[in-house]
């Protein structure tokens, strides 16, 4: 397995009062920029964001993360941050990021940050979701600068983890991480073990849903010698309609991995191995199937879970 880098955990100050921390923010106006000009060059640097360039502290010791993949890229590159948001269908972080994310604080949902706890924190920065809300990005940024990926330069999965790993200065770490997990893919791509095409079916409780090819799982397969299936052609969709069980032939590869989300998608799942229309799959009837987990495969994305990726990849091959 891949050893990310060490992790260099950086001093928490002391949280601030509410009331010194609205005081605070009143002072600043709600700019990113910094008040202290002449200091500006050694304690600041500027990220391109999906709401233009934003000024952020050169290397900030209170990181909220109101995004999962944001958290995956903190944690790896040493930075432990202040608050977090709970993972999808959940009140706490995303369980494979393990203990170094299960005590950090929870200051948001999926769908809404809890700006009353994000203040509380007193942030140095913030790593917001990629399609942030206008009207959200202006509370977040009236507490501290914000920071939202740009998703409109392409479909490239690393991209948005750059840009929260330049808000860290921390971006030469997570190339390097990132590159250690290309390199595992392409040794797969070179022994040609996973020669064909790869499906990744998400299994929820109202069926299986096919992930898009470019997201990271697909992006990963396909680095390491699997063809997507054509209709994981989605375009910007993360996966497709639900399918039916007699619509699986049309998913159907030399490879399936089967990401069942959440206890009512493992049921699904285990109820499904028993319909001729699954058992009639190719890849089922040449044991060319995989149970992955659902939340690593299906919805996160960051150089952790990528690792994990790679590691049931590698155990399908072996």
């Amino acid at each position: 397995m891949t050893h990310l880098p060490g992790r260099r955990r950086r001093a928490v100050l002391p949280t601030a009062t509410l009331a010194t921390a609205l005081l605070l923010t009143a002072c600043a106006g709600g700019s990113s920029e910094a008040t202290d000009t002449s200091e500006a060059p050694a304690e600041e640097s500027t990220v391109s964001t999906a709401f233009g360039d934003v000024t952020v502290p050169a290397d900030p010791e209170r990181v909220i993360t109101l995004a999962e993949s944001a958290l995956d890229v903190s944690l790896a590159v040493g930075v432990t941050p202040v608050g977090t948001t709970a993972s999808r269908g959940g009140d706490t972080a995303p369980a494979y990021l393990g203990e170094d994310a299960a005590d950090i604080p929870i200051v948001a949902t999926v769908s809404e940050p809890n700006l009353e706890a994000i203040l509380e924190a007193q942030p140095d920065v913030i790593l917001a979701s990629a399609g942030l809300a206008q009207d959200q990005y202006d509370a977040l940024t009236a507490i501290a600068p914000t920071v939202v990926p740009d998703t409109g330069t392409g479909g490239d999965w690393q991209e948005p983890l750059h840009t929260y790993a330049e808000a860290l200065g921390a971006d030469d770490e997570l190339t390097a991480a990132l590159d250690d997990v290309t390199s595992r893919a392409e040794a797969i791509a070179e022994e040609g073990s996973l020669d064909g095409t790869a499906t990744v079916l998400r299994w929820m409780a109202n069926g299986p849903v096919l992930m898009n090819a470019a997201l990271m799982p697909g992006s990963l397969l396909q680095a390491a010698g699997a063809g997507p299936v054509e209709a994981a052609q989605l375009g910007d969709r993360p996966h497709s309609d639900p399918l039916s069980l007699e619509n699986l032939a049309q998913v159907d590869a030399d490879r399936l991995f089967l990401a069942a989300f959440g206890a009512d998608g493992t049921g699904a799942l285990e109820a499904a191995r028993s319909q001729p229309a699954f058992t009639q799959l190719e890849a089922v009837q040449e044991g060319t199937t995989a149970e992955v987990n659902g939340s690593v495969w299906s919805s996160a994305s960051g150089p952790i879970a990528a690792d994990l990726v790679m590691d049931d990849i590698e155990a399908a091959v072996s």
